[in-house]
């Protein structure tokens, strides 16, 4: 068994007072109290012995939700996949993400058999037990950022211990739907503060416990006892380094959930890059950032990929995106010549400069035309007649980048509904590369070029918020086919320059931290 010692409780009819053990694999367990009663003591002295009787051939995750903020310094307890609090939204969504997983995982591996008995069986492959404790249900339930979590944590509730899931909760009392998920916990204890409601917590008539922290009451034997919950340690703030200390070279079986904090850069990658390799990335291939959930390298398939586009708020990032995409491409492909159309902003002509022996920078429509004639990669239209003497020539390889507005206004219709098109269509053979750097809307609602550009995109970016682009501006975008209300469901708000990839041919949207050069 996997029971731990969490405290002594009085037992009147024999005059002793044993130990108060817990199956944290068997029973949910939910903490009532007022304000400093020791709720938060409760789970770290249950952090404390599930790392004394840490078993590393059985695997186990404890997910944090750290809503009362008084569990940061337990985060990196070997155990402890992630603790995160309510200041990023997107974390949240990760451990809900990462539970129902393996909760799935769990499923296929049970068979329909009883959990316990598979996990606590020595030898064969076994399932994870996975622990979600919250500190602060009330404040969790009341956050309408994460309403959405409600019915799914009401039917982990219901069918999590089943599948290998214990849920540990603290709560100062009975709102914001606390009532509707108590049937769920077996196990549940009230601290002080909380005497009016013993009826409603344990269905009879409770004696208060004396005024001391920590002290509480719980059904034991199926009667009421006054229950003394043990401190966690004497010295927190010298023992527990020493805990840590002495697990360091404890090998478990946890998956970790490693938080983004601040920017991503390319000296702090590598301490947030995933451990998971995906062998079906080329190395040379550019990487924008990382995927939020996974933390694998969102890179864009250049064998694959022949054109994209880069949707965005101004002072959103899209500049950043962009000399980080050139770079890599740079580095990657020396022979491959850059083709830079800006227009009165000069908004290219840094990165541009970066490399200026590299590329041509153009700056007029008429210039644009003409280089597409006279290099041999498509030919001129003048007064609706095609250049009879054109040529087409062969290249090592040419990156087109498009920023100019005039593209989307009325001058450049013909080249993204017919020129475009056909050269992005022989790409491969031709290695040529599109990247629409600003797409804007179209001028006079054209729906011919509109369609024609969309068409022609294979990925795309997005540094905006995905829900209300949709819903607005971005309706008639490569994004425009997508729910607005379940994207809002789905993800919570960019942070200033972060976004999306939108990989259109395998119809697979990934959120991202973008790497900030």
């Amino acid at each position: 068994m996997s029971r731990i010692a969490m405290g002594i409780y009085d037992d009147l009819d024999n005059q002793t007072q044993p130990l108060l053990y817990i199956d944290p694999a068997a029973n949910n367990v939910i903490v009532f109290g007022g304000h400093q009663s020791g709720k938060t003591t409760f789970l770290k002295t249950m952090l404390v012995r599930l790392h004394e009787n840490l078993d590393p051939d059985r695997e186990r995750d404890i997910y944090i939700l750290d809503f009362g903020g008084n569990l940061g310094s337990y985060r990196d307890l070997p155990l402890v996949s992630a603790c995160f609090d309510n200041s990023n939204a997107e974390n949240i969504r990760r451990v809900f993400r990462s539970i129902d997983d393996k909760l799935e995982q769990n499923k296929k591996l049970l068979a329909s058999r009883r959990f316990l008995d598979v996990y606590e069986r020595d030898g064969g492959e076994r399932p994870a037990h996975i622990m979600l404790v919250i500190d602060n249900l009330n404040a969790f339930l009341s956050d309408d950022q994460f309403a959405s979590y409600h019915e799914m944590l009401l039917k982990l509730c219901r069918e999590g211990l089943s599948k290998g899931l214990t849920l540990v909760f603290t709560a100062n009392d009975f709102s914001g739907g606390v009532s509707r998920m108590l049937g769920s916990f077996d196990r549940r204890f009230a601290l002080e503060g909380t005497a009016d409601k013993y009826m409603d917590i344990f269905g009879m008539r409770v004696g208060e416990p004396m005024s001391c922290p920590g002290r509480c009451v719980t059904i034991t034997g199926g009667k009421p006892r006054e229950t003394q919950i043990f401190l966690p340690f004497r010295n927190e703030e010298r023992d527990l380094p020493m805990l840590r200390d002495a697990l360091a070279d404890v090998e478990v079986k946890t998956d970790r959930l490693t938080a983004f904090d601040g920017d991503l850069t390319l000296e702090n990658y590598s301490r947030f890059v995933s451990n998971t390799v995906d062998e079906d990335i080329d190395p040379r291939w550019p990487v924008a950032g990382l995927d939020y959930y996974d933390h694998k390298p969102v890179a864009i398939n250049m064998r694959d990929v022949h054109s994209i586009a880069i949707y965005g708020k101004k002072k959103f990032g899209k500049t950043n995106l962009l000399r980080l995409l050139v770079r890599d491409i740079r580095t990657s492909y020396p022979a491959y010549t850059f083709v830079f159309f800006d227009d009165g902003r000069q908004q290219l002509s840094d990165i541009y400069k970066e490399a200026p022996g590299r590329g041509v920078y153009l700056t007029s429509m008429e210039e644009l035309k003409n280089f597409l004639d006279e290099n041999g990669y498509a030919a001129k239209l003048e007064r609706g007649m095609i250049n009879k003497n054109f040529v087409e020539r062969p290249h090592a390889g040419t990156v087109f980048v498009m920023q100019s507005k005039m593209l989307f206004q009325a001058t450049g219709a013909q080249l993204l509904k017919n020129v475009f098109p056909k050269m992005i269509a022989a790409a491969e053979e031709k290695n040529y590369w599109f990247i629409f750097s600003d797409v804007r809307k179209i001028a006079n609602n054209d729906r011919d070029t509109e369609s024609s550009l969309n068409n022609s995109i294979a990925a795309a970016f997005l540094l905006d918020n995905i829900a209300e682009f949709v819903a607005d501006r971005g309706s008639r975008s490569v994004f425009g086919e997508m729910d607005p209300k379940e994207l809002k469901n789905e993800y919570a708000r960019c942070e200033l320059g972060d976004g999306y990839y939108f990989d259109i041919e395998s119809d697979e949207l990934r959120k991202i931290k973008i790497i900030k050069v």
